[in-house]
C-alpha cells in the first residue's frame, strides 16, 4: 500500500491527466462538443509528460491537439449554426478524401522515421510515428465529425500503448489502454447516432 501511495504521489502530474483524459473521451463517445473544450486542457498536461519519456511524436501531437481543438470547437459551431443547427452533424468521410489521406499517410511514414536518425534517444520511432500520424488524421476527420476518426483513435491508441510502456509510464499506459478499447465502442455509438440523425 505504500508503494502505491509514494507511486501516485510522484506521479500527480499523470494522475490528473488520466482523470481528465478519461473526461474527454466520455465526452467525444456521446459526440459532445464540450470535448474541445476540455480537449484544450489536455494536451497541456500531456506535453511534458511526452517530453519526459522522450517519445517526440506524442509531444508533436499535443501541440497539434492544443491548436486543433480551438479549431474543431468552431468548426462544430459554425457548420452547425450554417444548417440551422446547434451542432453539425455526423457523417462518413468521402470516399476519395479517405484515399487521399490514406496515400498521404504512406508517404509521409518512413520520412517521419527517419528522424530518428537525429534523435537517438527517441523511444521507439515506429510506433511513435505511428501514433502522431494518426492522431493527425484522427483530429482533422473528428473536427469534420466523420464517425471514422475513431479507426484513426484504434491505430494511434495502440501504439501510445506500446511507447508509453517501453516509457515505464503505467498511468499515461493505463489511459492509451482504455481509449483503444473505447474506440471500438464509440465507432459502434457514433454509427448509431449517424443513423438516428440520418432517419
Amino acid at each position: 500500500m505504500d508503494f502505491l501511495l509514494s507511486y501516485l504521489s510522484s506521479h500527480s502530474l499523470e494522475l490528473v491527466t488520466v482523470f481528465v483524459s478519461l473526461l474527454w473521451l466520455y465526452l467525444e463517445y456521446k459526440a459532445s462538443i464540450w470535448l474541445w473544450l476540455v480537449g484544450i486542457i489536455l494536451p497541456i498536461l500531456w506535453i511534458p509528460i511526452a517530453w519526459k519519456a522522450h517519445l517526440y511524436g506524442m509531444l508533436s501531437i499535443n501541440i497539434y491537439y492544443l491548436i486543433t481543438s480551438v479549431w474543431g470547437w468552431i468548426a462544430w459551431l459554425r457548420r452547425g449554426s450554417q444548417d440551422g443547427e446547434e451542432e453539425v452533424p455526423i457523417t462518413d468521410i468521402p470516399r476519395k478524401t479517405l484515399l487521399y489521406t490514406l496515400l498521404i499517410i504512406f508517404a509521409l511514414y518512413y520520412p517521419l522515421i527517419r528522424l530518428s536518425v537525429y534523435l537517438p534517444e527517441w523511444r521507439i520511432p515506429w510506433a511513435d510515428a505511428l501514433l502522431t500520424l494518426s492522431s493527425v488524421i484522427g483530429m482533422i476527420w473528428m473536427a469534420r465529425k466523420w464517425r471514422q476518426h475513431w479507426l484513426c483513435w484504434i491505430v494511434a491508441n495502440a501504439a501510445g500503448v506500446i511507447s508509453l510502456l517501453s516509457a515505464q509510464d503505467y498511468l499515461s499506459t493505463f489511459v492509451y489502454a482504455v481509449n483503444f478499447v473505447t474506440a471500438f465502442f464509440g465507432f459502434y455509438k457514433w454509427t448509431r447516432l449517424m443513423k438516428r440523425d440520418q432517419a
